[in-house]
């Protein structure tokens, strides 16, 4: 059996529309091999479909390097020097994915434009993180990283929102197959869409939140549904069959 994950995420019904805020990341430079600092344009934008997007100009350049990651990351108030000896797998993060390696078949090269779409995980608070960070995997090594102001409801308008209570929303039946149902909703209009990971839209319902929704023409797989409503916003995980 396949899990699809879909995440729900709430927002104003004025706002239907794609919105999205990006910010500059800055401040790279603190490996001490200098080659393998990174260099160019780095940008995070914080989509309102629940997803972040890492953007890497044509002019990034960092050393080659087996596996070469990027995630995002909260610091959680270590220094940079701490930041530096602390393993990945010790910090909140997000993962984008490889910038570069010179192991795989094919090689992924380092330099250039690249673009990483990901879920944001239900749970993860996103006003938390503030590093754009680099990593060695294979050897569990620090690359580089930079910094960017954290998105807040201040400089978000996706975030502007207040959050509604996750006990007060439910889907069901959970597991699904071919439909699913909205409880905890005020009964009005929502809108639904339903998209992929990398952002595109496979579902579009605009209508009554209680009513039945027929999901069955949709493949097994990971995707993010998003439900825009007067109220605000919040994440729910759903398994279809």
């Amino acid at each position: 059996m396949k899990k699809t994950i879909l995440s729900l995420l709430l927002f104003t019904i004025y706002n239907f529309g794609a919105a999205q805020c990006t910010t500059n990341a800055s401040n790279f430079g603190n490996n001490t091999v200098e080659a393998y600092e990174i260099s160019g344009d780095v940008s995070v934008t914080l989509n309102s479909n629940n997803t972040i997007t890492l953007d890497l100009g044509s002019n990034f350049e960092t050393g080659g390097g087996p596996d070469i990651r990027a995630y995002l990351v909260n610091s959680d108030g270590l220094s940079d020097n701490d930041l530096k000896s602390t393993k990945i797998a010790d910090l909140e993060h997000i993962e984008f994915g490889l910038v570069g390696c010179s192991g795989c078949n094919p090689v992924i090269p380092e330099d250039g434009a690249k673009s990483f779409t990901v879920p944001i995980p239900n749970g993860a608070n996103i006003e938390n993180y503030n590093r754009v960070f680099f990593y060695c995997l294979q050897f569990d090594a620090f690359w580089d990283f930079g910094n960017f102001t954290p998105y807040s409801s201040s400089n978000c308008n996706i975030l502007s929102v207040e959050d509604l209570k996750l006990s007060a929303i439910t889907i069901y039946p959970n597991p699904a197959k071919n439909f699913i149902n909205l409880k905890g909703f005020p009964n009005n209009e929502v809108k639904i869409e339903i998209a992929d990971i990398l952002g595109k839209i496979a579902f579009s319902y605009t209508g009554l939140s209680n009513q039945e929704i027929n999901i069955s023409h949709l493949k097994s797989g990971i995707y993010i549904l998003s439900v825009f409503t007067e109220t605000g916003r919040t994440s729910k995980k759903l398994v279809i069959e």
